[in-house]
């Protein structure tokens, strides 16, 4: 399956940086307990692992992601973790993950299930390595829930184009609806569903947090421009057109930047 964010270094170092960034907003409705042991499925680059041992101090995570440099940049954003034994990464697919059952007190997913068909059988697999009580959670995107005002139409075209590529490259753009049924289909006991809002509006009045908040989002949008570019579903203008839109949104005090994600608490009985 191909991945409509490149592997470029570019990419890899934007995807630690928006793990800080979206820290504040993903993880206040997530506890796990300190001595631990923890999975996370699709690890990437281990920027998730970072924001988990800083927060809950768990006795070990396991990360598991299907690519190589991917794996490999975690190992190497994470040495001492690793030299320590506190973290331990492998290579592997999340539908046939290499533990045994009952292994695991909890387990985590950060936008993964977005690039995948069907989420069912990597929920299955998880539900398999956790201890019974084992609590997993998971967020997910709702890409129909982005609202920008005032109307910023390359923007708008980029992000349906965005979205259909994801679509056709066998993912699903608003995946973060499906995952209390996919939960349900995987036979595990869902005990929160709810919505995770990251939103800039007038609250928002540091105008240099304002411009930071854009500009993050800005990245992330266009981090899939390249794949875009490639199979000529925008045109070769529209990169530097959407940036433009993102650079008036962050001299407007009337500009509203809103996306939603999606984050479920399910639990092995």
């Amino acid at each position: 399956m191909s991945y409509i964010h490149s592997y470029s270094n570019t990419e890899r170092q934007r995807l630690v940086e928006q793990a800080d960034f979206l820290e504040k907003y993903l993880y206040p409705t997530i506890s796990f307990g300190p001595g631990d042991t923890l999975l996370e499925v699709g690890c990437g680059v281990g920027a998730q692992i970072r924001c988990m041992l800083r927060r809950f101090k768990p006795a070990m995570i396991t990360g598991v992601d299907r690519e190589t440099s991917q794996v490999e940049q975690a190992l190497a954003n994470l040495p001492d973790e690793v030299q320590t034994g506190t973290v331990e990464l492998y290579i592997a697919t999340g539908d046939l993950l290499p533990f045994n059952d009952n292994t695991f007190d909890g387990a985590y997913i950060f936008f993964v299930f977005e690039h995948l068909s069907d989420p069912v059988p990597v929920i299955r697999e998880i539900k398999r390595v956790l201890k019974p009580g084992g609590k997993f959670y998971c967020t997910e995107v709702v890409n129909q829930a982005l609202y920008v005002y005032p109307r910023s139409p390359a923007i708008n075209d980029y992000w349906a184009a965005f979205n259909r590529l994801q679509s056709e490259l066998g993912g699903n753009p608003d995946i973060g609806l499906h995952l209390a049924s996919a939960c349900v289909d995987a036979e595990m006991t869902i005990r929160a569903f709810i919505p995770v809002p990251v939103m800039m509006d007038k609250r928002m009045t540091d105008s240099e947090e304002r411009k930071h908040f854009l500009h993050m989002w800005e990245r992330c949008l266009l981090s899939g421009a390249s794949s875009l570019l490639e199979r000529g579903m925008i045109a070769p203008d529209t990169p530097e057109k959407v940036s433009d839109e993102f650079e008036k949104l962050s001299v407007n005090p009337e500009s509203i930047f809103q996306y939603d994600a999606r984050q479920i608490l399910a639990v092995k009985e």
